[in-house]
């Protein structure tokens, strides 16, 4: 009945929560002439820092953050939560131009997460994906491997998960990591590569596929 009537008055939630999450001591909202758009949605104790130009945050319909930071620094960025996301502890850092991350719908992560893109890389996260806490998603080096000619070869890559993926506690997430649908990545994982295979368990150190054909529920079912 609650949810039933939100919809009903969505314009009229949309404008309360706009006047709370701007003007709540608590939020930090600094955009410096850049764009951000939230639906009806919540953010409590989030720290939202832009600089440079150009750059767009869209946050969708009943969402939640809490305890979250965005700091941007570069122009023609972009970030993306669509609908329904719960988002706890979850610091987004972009650095250079052209990047973009981007949260599906229905996601959840429930601690502290660092989802970092820089060098015009993306991280894209899936529909319905379930993070636990101390993760870290990191799309460059930040530094230079160069070679003996002095040339650098440490490129930065994208990081792209796919739907309904369960990551664990713990794991960690560098440039060039793929994962497909319906997965799971065990705790303390170091992913590093692209996995083509949807429906596995992923881990280790560095993670490789140890269980395939599987899939798994957020709510806990009963063992026959």
């Amino acid at each position: 009945m609650k949810k039933e009537l939100i919809y009903r008055y969505k314009k009229f939630f949309t404008w309360c929560l706009k006047l709370y999450n701007n003007y709540n001591i608590k939020n930090k909202i600094v955009l410096r002439k850049n764009k951000y758009k939230i639906g009806c949605s919540i953010l409590k104790n989030t720290d939202i820092n832009i600089y440079y130009r150009n750059n767009k945050i869209i946050i969708g319909d009943f969402c939640r953050l809490i305890n979250c930071s965005i700091k941007i620094y570069g122009n023609n960025n972009i970030i993306r939560i669509e609908d329904n996301c719960y988002l706890k502890n979850v610091e987004f850092y972009i650095e250079d131009d052209f990047n973009k991350i981007v949260i599906g719908e229905h996601t959840s992560i429930h601690g502290k997460t660092h989802l970092a893109a820089i060098e015009s890389t993306k991280i894209e996260i899936g529909k319905d994906c379930m993070f636990s806490n101390d993760i870290h998603f990191r799309t460059g080096d930040s530094h230079s491997i160069i070679d003996e000619s002095q040339k650098r070869i440490n490129k930065s890559e994208n990081i792209i998960i796919g739907n309904h993926v369960w990551i664990g506690t713990r794991v960690t997430c560098l440039k060039g990591t793929e994962i497909k649908d319906n997965s799971i990545v065990g705790a303390t994982s170091l992913v590093c590569k692209k996995y083509t295979s949807s429906n596995v368990i992923i881990a280790g150190h560095p993670a490789r596929i140890v269980k395939d054909n599987i899939n798994w529920k957020r709510e806990r079912i009963k063992i026959d």
